[in-house]
């Protein structure tokens, strides 16, 4: 592989990512946890099983990942087939009642789950000790967000007070892979923005749809793209930090 074709196939990874971290950011984030071959992970709301599919290649970890949108599974499937990874099973189903006798060495919460502590609950329960939770959030970039990003997002903290509840769980940071202003135009323009758009064509007299893909864009311009953030933080019970 070329460095262009390498170049585009990075391209493909981020565009199949439900994320504002890149690939280079989740590479970097696997070396610092530390991973290895044979190492398992469980990433709880996959999407597409990208970041599964990215440490498979880098790391040569075996994985599950777990989500309710079969459309997203399947292109994953397809992708991981013609990749020729069978170490990454991608399984449809809720997180909240998903049962795995396994325990993990690493275990990926990609969404919050009705609370920060109830997800890092979530996730722990399948992780060995001594494992790495890893948990995406977005986060704000200022003290005091705008109203209208906290009433658009539900939940925007700063760096300082996500930390602070992380460590109120018993968790300690060690890692933390950050977004960056290409992955959200990706993902508010190119991903989100044309799913919407191809749904307004489809039904051209939808008001509502209409309307929410200004605001849409609108939110990301005005509020996200300036006061918002997004990363992938890794967190370690503190006692098992030190062993």
């Amino acid at each position: 592989m070329n460095v262009w074709e390498e170049y585009l196939s990075i391209l493909e990874d981020n565009a199949h990512l439900i994320s504002m971290v890149s690939v280079e950011e989740l590479m970097r984030f696997g070396y610092e946890i530390g991973l290895k071959s044979g190492d398992t992970v469980l990433d709880l709301c996959c999407g597409y099983g990208t970041l599964l599919k990215v440490w498979n290649r880098a790391f040569h970890i075996c994985g599950t990942g777990v989500d309710m949108n079969e459309e997203f599974l399947a292109v994953g499937r397809d992708r991981l087939q013609k990749n020729e990874i069978r170490d990454i099973t991608l399984v449809c189903g809720d997180v909240t009642t998903y049962q795995d006798n396994k325990k993990y060495d690493v275990v990926i919460c990609s969404e919050t789950i009705s609370s920060i502590p109830e997800t890092l609950l979530l996730g722990e329960k399948f992780l060995k000790a001594g494992g790495v939770l890893g948990y995406q959030k977005l986060y704000s970039k200022v003290d005091n967000p705008p109203q209208e990003l906290v009433d658009f997002d539900e939940e925007v903290l700063t760096l300082f007070e996500l930390n602070a509840i992380f460590n109120q769980q018993g968790f300690q940071m060690i890692s933390m892979a950050s977004d960056n202003t290409g992955m959200w135009e990706r993902y508010v323009l190119n991903w989100s923005g044309k799913r919407d758009l191809l749904q307004l064509s489809q039904n051209e007299n939808d008001e509502n749809l209409r309307a929410w893909i200004q605001k849409w864009y609108n939110m990301y311009f005005k509020y996200r793209r300036q006061y918002e953030g997004q990363a992938l933080f890794g967190l370690q019970r503190i006692l098992d930090s030190l062993l």
